[in-house]
């Protein structure tokens, strides 16, 4: 009997040690196929910032998704994100659909743990986009402009309008040649700000927090230095009494920033330039927009030399 225990007591131990011996080889084997994945995941993650640095936008997708599968981090997943978004900006620029390309930078800046690199590469996109967008907006009023003098030659007379007053045409404060001027100094002074600016007139509107410009001059719903303020768009900057406006410069769109943007109506009153600005975000009570003179010392006198140039 004694002998039936003892037998059963060395297979129970013998099972056990069988039993631990297999469990130890799953361990080993489960820390081993974690240690490959993990070493794939960081061999495929180092390929896709190679790519970024080349620039080569596929193939930085393709790791950061092929890393991904090895390893669920969240800096590949912001990295492929990222990428993206980026491809579907350049895409949406080829198209020459610019805010909805900026709206996908904006998403980019938005991302945490991204690319220094990819960040980079998104300024400059948006510097391209603000250029090709001046190009179709003077090309579009170019054409306007033509079409304007076609049926000014084929009325017989002209009316003028009571306030607006007749002027040598070499005394014209604002014509094509200061609007390029502006456009290439908005985009140096935009650059030392860490700013980017794009332009808006009447064939392209931005929309400030639901008010489009500059069409809302129409409503008389703009206030400048705390007071109601007749202002209208204007390509000379003639009439008399009035904000003629004759640019519009926003960061709406370009920085990432929901609140905090830029909005300036660079005006001529009575031959007198001024920088209007606001950051209004809100609605209010007597349903204006409020404006004050830029205090901003670089923006006035470039402003003021190129309208006195």
């Amino acid at each position: 009997m004694k002998k039936i225990i003892v037998g059963c007591v060395l297979l129970l131990l013998v099972t056990g040690c069988a039993g631990n011996n297999e469990s130890s080889k799953e361990k080993a084997n489960e820390t081993t196929s974690s240690a490959m994945k993990a070493a794939k995941y960081d061999s495929a993650l180092a390929k896709g910032k190679e790519a970024l640095v080349d620039k080569d936008m596929s193939k930085a997708q393709a790791s950061f998704q092929l890393a991904l599968e090895y390893k669920k981090e969240e800096e590949a997943q912001a990295l492929l994100e990222q990428v993206v978004l980026y491809k579907e900006a350049v895409s949406l620029k080829e198209k020459k659909e610019y805010s909805a390309a900026l709206e996908k930078l904006t998403e980019i800046d938005k991302q945490k743990n991204g690319s220094a690199i990819l960040k980079g590469y998104v300024q400059d996109l948006r510097e391209a986009i603000a250029k090709e967008n001046t190009k179709v907006v003077e090309s579009k009023e170019t054409e306007a402009t033509k079409e304007n003098d076609k049926k000014t030659q084929e009325t017989s007379s002209t009316v003028e309008t009571p306030q607006t007053t007749q002027k040598a045409e070499n005394n014209i404060p604002w014509d094509q040649q200061k609007r390029a001027d502006l456009v290439q100094f908005m985009a140096d002074w935009g650059q030392s700000m860490d700013q980017s600016y794009v332009e808006y007139s009447p064939n392209r509107q931005v929309n400030w927090y639901g008010i489009n410009f500059p069409s809302t001059f129409a409503n008389n719903n703009i206030a400048v230095n705390g007071s109601p303020a007749t202002v209208q768009w204007s390509e000379s900057g003639l009439t008399d009494n009035v904000y003629n406006v004759v640019a519009i410069y926003s960061d709406m769109g370009t920085t990432g920033a929901v609140m905090n943007n830029h909005l300036y109506l660079f005006t001529i009153l009575n031959g007198q330039p001024i920088v209007l600005i606001t950051q209004q975000n809100q609605g209010n009570a007597e349903n204006l927009v409020y404006f004050t003179t830029t205090q901003n010392a670089d923006l006035t006198s470039g402003f003021a030399q190129i309208v006195g140039s």
